[in-house]
């Protein structure tokens, strides 16, 4: 295999946090397998989403564009076809790709009174309604330029697409025990928290693992490869198998960080959230709920974490077992996070926090990459030109010219080459965040630095603007919001114009200019 056509081996989960890890410092989960790889690897200690959702984060990480460039700005807008892709240039350049698990670049589900035509299964073959209805049984080839894929959709103990179908044909009893038994609640009866009724080998994290290890067994060496693993867990609700559900207690979990009063500091529909529903693109039901409620909570979604943790050991197993490792290029990444209690909010949404931005990423290719912790900033906008700068294909531009050679990149992320190789410690001083919490009306842009963090918001109605600027550096643990703060107004005037220029930088380049005019 030509040394610059390495094979890509991708991990990716759903909502699953940095510190949720024992290399990250988690003294408590237990995640050898992780930890390994993240060893032998370059393991980010600083790696950010650019949506802290979904639809937005896969996006991104395809098409390697910004929310505002691929115009998935939220949940629930299906990804335009007619975008170029990473896989789709990977497949032109030779490789073979394939995908197992989630996917989600269309829509899961539709409002009631949104009628069915409208969304046809050619164009939204995601959509729950259609795989119930049987009139989606596979998505069509290629998908967003994967040649092969095999679906799982949504979560908990109802996922479904090509996970059910194949659970229902070749193991109908267990089926038939998924649909009709009762979920076995937690002890202390935490919110969404249970036990999945079968056995953890026909739980959908063992078949994503299983599908990806089937891929890797076919592979003969004569084409280059992109597998991408992705994992519908650790997203709520928690229903995790045994031994998984018991595996860990919650006294024993790293508890959440809050600070009594802290909302009053923050955005009206924090406080709103807390207390009672509210519909956001995230979250809807309370986040207000007991201390014990919540380490049960963690204490779930660490089991999950450590189910994930034993298949990506046996699809890492697989890897070496067909003499691969050495050409394969392997990544761990998480499309968001999840807030898990922290200032007294839940899973995800419009919450500019470290728990729900921050996300695992390593990197691992044992010929070539210097393994290492690095606290460099990175973020899902690099992912992509990574990939290709690393396979040695440039990225897809669609129709384009020699016109304006000095136009800005068709990808507005940076290649981490330069410090997967050992070359460089940092490739860029700042990242961008975008959320458009549609629900709200509000648009929120965030800006992290090595130091800082800032956030705005606009389409509020308020007579004063508001936002959140925390220093890393005397409150790592983001307590205290210095937006109103008169000894920080000369910072957030700075932070505010760098935010600015960094929306210039990172917004479209597509389609290219082909002339002058």
């Amino acid at each position: 295999m030509a040394a610059h056509h390495p094979n890509f081996l991708i991990f990716i989960v759903d909502q699953m946090r940095a510190d949720h890890m024992g290399r990250a410092g988690n003294r408590v989960i237990q995640t050898p397998n992780l930890d390994k790889l993240a060893v032998s690897g370059v393991h980010f200690q600083r790696a950010y989403v650019n949506c802290p959702l979904c639809m937005p984060s896969r996006s991104t990480l395809w098409t390697g564009l910004s929310p505002r460039g691929h115009r998935v700005r939220t949940n629930g807008i299906p990804l335009d076809p007619s975008i170029p892709t990473l896989p789709g240039a990977l497949a032109e350049a030779g490789y073979r790709t394939a995908s197992f698990g989630k996917i989600h670049l269309t829509n899961y589900t539709r409002r009631p009174d949104f009628p069915l035509e409208k969304m046809p299964p050619e164009r939204f073959p995601e959509l729950s309604d259609h795989w119930s209805s049987g009139a989606v049984e596979s998505l069509p080839s290629p998908y967003y330029g994967f040649h092969t894929t095999e679906v799982t959709l949504g979560h908990g103990s109802r996922v479904g697409g090509d996970y059910a179908l194949w659970l229902g044909r070749e193991h109908p009893e267990q089926w038939e025990r998924l649909m009709t038994t009762p979920l076995k609640p937690s002890p202390l009866g935490a919110q969404g928290c249970a036990t999945f009724p079968l056995d953890s080998r026909f739980h959908h994290t063992a078949y994503t693992a299983d599908r990806t290890i089937r891929f890797l067994s076919e592979q003969d060496g004569d084409h280059s490869f992109l597998a991408v693993c992705s994992f519908p867990d650790p997203h709520h609700p928690y229903h995790v198998p045994e031994p998984y559900d018991r595996m860990y207690k919650p006294e024993d979990v790293v508890p959440p960080v809050l600070r009594e009063g802290e909302l009053e500091d923050l955005a009206p529909f924090f406080k709103e959230i807390y207390e009672r529903r509210l519909l956001l693109s995230g979250r809807m039901d309370p986040t207000q709920m007991s201390m014990e409620h919540r380490r049960e909570i963690l204490a779930y979604t660490y089991g999950m974490v450590s189910q994930i943790d034993h298949h990506l050991g046996r699809v890492l197993g697989a890897l070496e077992s067909k003499e691969l490792a050495d050409d394969t290029v392997v990544v761990f990444i998480s499309d968001h996070g999840d807030m898990m209690g922290d200032h007294g909010l839940l899973n995800k949404g419009p919450f500019h926090f470290e728990g729900l931005l921050r996300v695992p990423m390593v990197w691992r290719w044992p010929a070539r990459f210097k393994p290492r912790s690095c606290a460099g900033l990175a973020s899902l906008l690099d992912f992509a030109p990574t990939v290709m700068d690393l396979a040695g294909v440039p990225a897809p531009e669609g129709l384009a010219s020699s016109e304006a050679p000095k136009q800005p990149p068709a990808w507005p992320g940076r290649s981490l080459a330069p410090i997967l190789r050992g070359d460089a410690e940092s490739v860029q001083d700042s990242v961008l965040i975008e959320n458009d919490e549609d629900y709200l009306g509000l648009r929120l842009r965030t800006l992290v630095t090595e130091t800082h963090k800032i956030t705005t918001y606009t389409g509020h109605r308020g007579a004063e603007p508001y936002g959140e600027l925390f220093d890393f550096t005397g409150d790592p643990n983001e307590l205290h919001n210095l937006w109103t703060d008169s000894a920080s107004s000369g910072l957030r005037r700075e932070l505010i114009e760098r935010l600015h220029h960094r929306l210039a930088e990172t917004d479209i380049a597509l389609p290219r200019r082909l002339s002058h005019a």
